[in-house]
């Protein structure tokens, strides 16, 4: 084998190794995304093998074969686990392991019983690609939605399963036995460490940015949330007001505040604990109530405030009413206090001015308040 030969098969194990130990690094700075050190352990499994292989001469590979062929196997197994889990799924465990126990018996078979080269690389290719197939199925599924790049993504892994089994397929139709001592020294063989090599770094960069977008989506998710009862913060509330008014217009929109009956004496009477629980599961009603097109948001203490989608004030109005006769059903453990909420009304005008109609929904708030509580009070825009 040529020097340049030598070093370019060494090349792309040392690229699938770095792979890895790149990924065992983002993961352990994102210890919640555990699929990449399944991934991690895929490259570097395949690296090592790849390299061994790439560069002992043919007349010793019945002797390694099944060690060097179970590291294959896991490696591969272990990738395809990987992007399963980032997908939501798994890659079938128990048959991959009867696909790996057959594979690996039949690989002993030609190499200590019928030494065969030519059909250890046809045997060992099958059992590769049948692993790569195993998360098509989480690959495909309506989860995937969710995940940034979810196409690229699986664009990527997709290619990189047509490619095991064009591999199949290349070995059986092109290299014939005479070839076998020739193999490892062949230009169809570099050819197939140059592809590997592409698609590995392809996959690998397409499962990174994707990771990259979600770390992003949950920063800004998180930045948008009250840290208490998950809804909508005040800054998110207006951005997402000033969407959704764009998007529909001004008109055939509600405005409700609402705020809990007697917080201050929940909180002094049973302790902050019992305050936070009663916000967490009034904030868990508004989040159960609301519609797609709805928004709920907390403004601070107990204050919340939603943007109805509504073609009349009196849907509006049902729907606050509903929410007050719910708000009596939940339960503060370790309380023996019966929750009520107050709640003010406006349709917003043909402006749209948000600020304005939060002004005077609170108005109609206070006026429930100095009414007696647990109230709905309503007026049109």
């Amino acid at each position: 084998m040529s020097s340049p030969n030598q070093y370019f098969v060494l090349i792309v194990p040392a690229c699938a190794a770095l792979l890895g130990i790149a990924m065992i690094y983002c993961w352990s700075r994102l210890r919640d995304h555990r699929y990449l050190l399944w991934i991690a352990s895929g490259y570097i499994s395949t690296a090592i093998p790849m390299g061994i292989h790439s560069l002992m001469p043919n007349e010793q590979l019945a002797r390694w074969t099944l060690p060097l062929s179970a590291m294959y196997l896991y490696g591969v197994w272990a990738l395809s686990h990987g992007v399963a889990l980032r997908f939501g799924g798994r890659a079938h465990p128990r048959l991959a392991g009867a696909i790996v126990l057959v594979t690996l018996g039949l690989l002993f078979y030609f190499s200590q019983i019928d030494d065969d080269l030519w059909l250890r690389l046809q045997i060992l290719n099958w059992g590769l690609a049948l692993l790569v197939a195993l998360p098509v199925k989480s690959i495909l599924s309506g989860r995937s939605r969710t995940i940034p790049l979810a196409t690229l993504l699986r664009a990527s892994y997709l290619t990189a399963l047509l490619y095991a089994f064009v591999r199949v397929f290349a070995l059986a139709t092109l290299i014939p036995h005479e070839m076998q001592p020739e193999l490892t020294r062949s230009g169809l063989w570099l050819l197939m460490l140059a592809t590997n090599m592409f698609i590995s770094i392809w996959v690998a960069l397409a499962i990174l940015t994707s990771t990259a977008m979600s770390i992003v989506q949950t920063l800004d998710h998180e930045r948008s949330r009250d840290p208490l009862t998950r809804l909508l913060n005040r800054r998110a509330f207006f951005e997402q007001v000033k969407k959704r008014l764009e998007l529909y217009g001004h008109s055939g929109w509600a405005v409700m505040t609402c705020d809990l009956d007697h917080f201050k004496m929940v909180n002094d009477t049973w302790g902050h604990a019992a305050g936070d629980r009663a916000l967490k599961e009034f904030g868990a009603l508004l989040a159960r109530t609301v519609r797609q097109d709805d928004l709920a948001a907390r403004f601070g203490g107990e204050e919340f405030v939603l943007l109805i989608r509504s073609t009349s004030l009196h849907t509006a109005v049902l729907v606050a009413e509903r929410l007050r006769n719910s708000v009596m059903n939940l339960h503060i453990p370790a309380t023996a206090h019966t929750l009520t909420a107050s709640f003010g009304v406006v349709q917003l005008n043909s402006n749209g001015d948000i600020n304005q109609a939060i002004e005077q929904a609170d108005r109609l708030l206070y006026e429930a308040k100095h009414a007696g509580r647990n109230k709905v009070v309503w007026k049109a825009s």
